[in-house]
Parts: C-alpha cells; structure tokens; sequence
C-alpha cells in the first residue's frame, strides 16, 4: 500500500518482517536500491523544492517518518506505521551481520561515527567501514584521518569502492544525505542498498539521548526532544502543527 504527501509517494509496510523480506530482495538484487525516510521536515522542504521532491519520487522505498505524518495519516482515516532510520539502520546492519556482508558509515561529526562502528562491530559476521567522518577504518582496522565528505568527497567515494560494502548508511542529514546518495547512486559495483539515517550514529555513540520506549510507543518522541532542546520548538510547531494543516489541504496529496 502507498499513500501521497505533497506529491511524494509513501510506502506502508506493516512489520519488520515485512521490511526484512524487502531488504532481502534488494540484497539479492543486481542494481543499487535506494531507502528514504520522508519525516514532516523532509516533506516540507520537498513542498518548497521540486527537483527535492523528484528525488525523493526516485526512491525504490519511502518509508514515512514522524508524527506529523502519523497525525495526517489518522485524518485521512488510515493508520500508519513510522519507520525512524535509526530502526531501519539497525535492522539491516543485523541482517548484514548475518550474512557476512560489509556496511559502510559516510558522515557524522569526527569520531561520532567510528564509536558508533565500533560498537556494531561485535557482531559476528559483520564489517563497518567509516568514510567521510573525523575518522575512516580499513579493512584491516587501521584508523586514519578523513576529510568530511563535503570536504573530500573523492576520499570518501574510494575508501567505500575499497571496502566494497553492500549497505551504506548516509548520516548527513537531510536533505544533504538524500543528494549524497544520488550522486553516488551509480558509484560503488557492490552496494545494493544506500539509505539516509539521520542522526542514527549520534544516538549509537551515545552523543545523544533517544526518547525511551514509552515516549516513542505514543509517539511523543516530539515532547522528549523539546525537553531535552527547547530550542527546537520552531521545527516541532512546523512538524506537527504546519505541516498537517498544509498537508491535508494540499492537491497534490
């Protein structure tokens, strides 16, 4: 099933099984498929951009993210089901894990991402290789110093061709990481699937404190982070108040 936001075609799957079984079919496939987590920030901004929303109209799967677009969802009469990146991340860095298959980090701010490989990295069967952050490891687990991506792009783009990974995790932010990904799309012979994780490997460095269970079972991870970032009330207005309203009076979904 699918659903249309501003133009922008989401999908709904139901269970991690459900997304396992489609990883599965991008692993054993012959191209590179592409993972977007479209949130009310992502949607708004593609709302204001039109080539944005045409690349995220490229994407083999959309998975909707936040409570914003829960909100909208349950107004229209449908339920939805939200898929964080962070989650989606970590379900296929597990399922990585067991087939012995290479996982590649681009971004995040120096040595966030090398401490959140090295702690998937206990995971028999599994290799994470960190590119375009403070910190890139081999395959042989030599550190060495990295250009941030935006910084040396050409770096990052051979250290993963090295590593020859079939997942790449893109932590940049959106919509910086959606970009990144098309750009490199085509780039690296083994990757099957790219997807944009947000701030995935802050959360795995323990950098930041994601909301406990509880507040995301209610889908009021919003109020945690205001507790935590009162600053961000502007962006959480938008999310959950603007972005609804526009959303179910838009044509275009």
């Amino acid at each position: 099933m699918t659903s249309v936001i501003f133009g922008v075609r989401l999908n709904e799957l139901r269970s991690v099984d459900q997304l396992r079984g489609v990883a599965i079919g991008f692993l054993d496939g012959d191209r590179v498929f592409r993972i977007f987590t479209p949130n009310p920030e992502i949607l708004l901004h593609a709302r204001e951009d039109p080539a944005y929303a045409d690349l995220l109209r490229s994407a083999d799967l959309a998975l909707p993210d936040g409570t914003g677009v829960a909100i909208v969802q349950a107004l229209r009469g449908r339920s939805v089901r939200r898929w964080p990146g962070v989650e989606i991340a970590a379900m296929l860095l597990r399922l990585a894990a067991e087939r012995g298959e290479t996982v590649a980090f681009v971004g995040g701010s120096p040595d966030v991402a090398e401490r959140a490989a090295a702690r998937w990295r206990a995971l028999p069967g599994l290799k994470v290789v960190v590119a375009g952050a403070g910190v890139a490891v081999d395959e042989d687990g030599i550190a060495r110093s990295m250009a941030r991506p935006e910084d040396g792009e050409d770096e990052t783009v051979e250290v993963i061709r090295s590593a020859a990974p079939t997942i790449v995790l893109v932590g940049l932010g959106a919509p910086k990481q959606e970009r990144w990904i098309e750009r490199h799309a085509d780039a690296f012979p083994s990757v099957r699937i790219m997807i944009g994780v947000g701030g995935a490997f802050d959360m795995w460095a323990g950098s930041k404190r994601r909301a406990p269970r509880a507040f995301r079972a209610l889908g009021l991870e919003w109020l945690w982070r205001l507790a935590l970032e009162p600053r961000r009330l502007p962006r959480i207005l938008r999310a959950t108040v603007v972005f609804p309203v526009l959303a179910l009076f838009d044509r275009a979904s």
